[in-house]
């Protein structure tokens, strides 16, 4: 019985996930990827695979200057982004952040707890 409500949950977060990924995409990582590109600073825009440079910013902005969030990375520099980004930005990415690792977790437990119970 607990599992139903696992299952409304990873479907109510599958769909923020895909409205916050399109949403954070089109209102925040374009026109960050704007005002790099003007500063010569985008190193990433051409690369993408099904949109997961996505991720990548989201991560960037999201996440604080830490070991998983740094400046080494090769595909894209937190610090640089976090100079573009807006508190607008930062909102969006916790959406989509919070949206997508929800839906993970939320996945992962129903799975485990329908296998237990089959």
């Amino acid at each position: 019985m607990e599992s139903f409500w696992l299952g409304d949950l990873f479907a109510i977060l599958l769909i923020s996930t895909i409205i916050s990924w399109l949403v954070f995409a089109q209102f925040s990582m374009r026109p960050i990827e704007r005002k790099m590109r003007a500063a010569q600073k985008d190193t990433i825009s051409k690369w993408d695979g099904p949109g997961w440079r996505v991720m990548w910013y989201a991560w960037a902005i999201f996440l604080p200057i830490c070991g998983f969030n740094n400046s080494r990375d090769p595909l894209l520099d937190p610090v640089e982004v976090k100079k573009y980004a807006s508190r607008k930005d930062w909102v969006l990415a916790a959406w989509f952040f919070i949206s997508i690792n929800g839906m993970v977790i939320s996945g992962l437990i129903a799975s485990y707890i329908w296998k237990s119970l089959g």
